[in-house]
């Protein structure tokens, strides 16, 4: 019953997005640019200026969460690359598809279905989290060192999902009213993310082929998919994370691959034909592995 009433309707809607893609052939980057420009930082903005007063706890453990994980993820990919025999390029390859996990696209409706708007809340907090990570280590890796810590600290400030962080802070730090239309004008776009990012995820999926070495990719799928949550359980343990704020971080950490390191991948001719497959077969995978882990978490 769990993967029925929470993963299906998630593989559902990616689905529909790869049969939209395979028929229709839209604009990629114009739906992508809505999704990421409009409905995910109006959801964020949202969530943020709406959330209870225990997300200012659960910040700095999540941080620490955060911190502690990537850097794990980071040393594990790399004995894991050269143990596999990849080359520089194959080893900045399988890191960034090892360290970076869907925690936007995927994370955030998972979230979302297992344990509703309050779970969404602490979700999106580690979506912005994750965000770090994902716009400067990933860069760094995937340049191979070509990008300078400062040039890959900018692209922080480039990602809309920065400029709704920043805003939604200085609100309720400065206690700043905003007027309730103005307000649910925000929810109702906001409300578009969840099934834009799956339809963008699928999408994704529908133009990507598996055209790399199995090993690499169950490998890092297999890090990625069951060591993550095991990993995630042992900081949450000692950290003292409990409760949902626990159950989200594992959960939402427990995702397949991410997207945006594809990206760089290819901006950087770091083996996209790695980073995209390990991304195709994670998420086919995932629908086995998160069943197992929301078991776990009792859902």
């Amino acid at each position: 019953m769990v993967f029925v009433n929470i993963l299906l309707p998630i593989f559902a809607v990616i689905a529909l997005g790869a049969l939209f893609e395979k028929v229709k052939k839209p604009d990629f980057k114009s739906i992508s640019d809505l999704t990421l420009y409009f409905f995910t930082p109006c959801l964020i903005f949202s969530g943020l200026i709406r959330g209870h007063e225990q997300l200012s706890a659960f910040l700095p453990s999540a941080i620490a969460f955060m911190v502690l994980l990537t850097l794990v993820f980071w040393g594990l990919s790399l004995l894991v690359g050269r143990w596999l025999g990849l080359d520089a390029r194959g080893r900045s390859a399988f890191s960034l598809a090892t360290i970076m996990m869907n925690t936007g696209n995927y994370g955030l409706p998972l979230v979302l279905f297992a344990y509703g708007k309050e779970g969404l809340a602490y979700g999106v907090i580690v979506l912005v989290l994750f965000t770090f990570p994902l716009g400067t280590l990933a860069v760094f890796i995937a340049s191979r060192g070509q990008a300078s810590i400062r040039q890959s600290l900018l692209e922080i400030f480039r990602i809309p999902l920065f400029h709704a962080i920043v805003l939604a802070t200085l609100v309720r730090g400065l206690q700043l009213p905003v007027p309730e239309v103005l307000l649910r004008a925000v929810d109702l776009v906001g409300q578009a993310a969840i099934p834009g990012l799956l339809m963008l995820l699928g999408m994704q999926l529908a133009r990507t082929s598996i055209k790399s070495d199995l090993v690499p990719v169950l490998s890092s799928s297999f890090l990625r998919l069951v060591l993550s949550p095991v990993l995630a359980f042992l900081l949450c343990s000692l950290l003292r994370i409990e409760g949902l704020p626990r159950n989200v971080l594992i959960l939402q950490t427990s995702t397949p691959s991410a997207i945006i390191p594809l990206l760089y991948a290819v901006n950087y001719d770091t083996r996209p034909e790695l980073v995209a497959s390990t991304i195709f077969v994670s998420t086919l995978l995932s629908s086995l592995t998160l069943a197992g882990v929301l078991y776990f978490l009792g859902v």
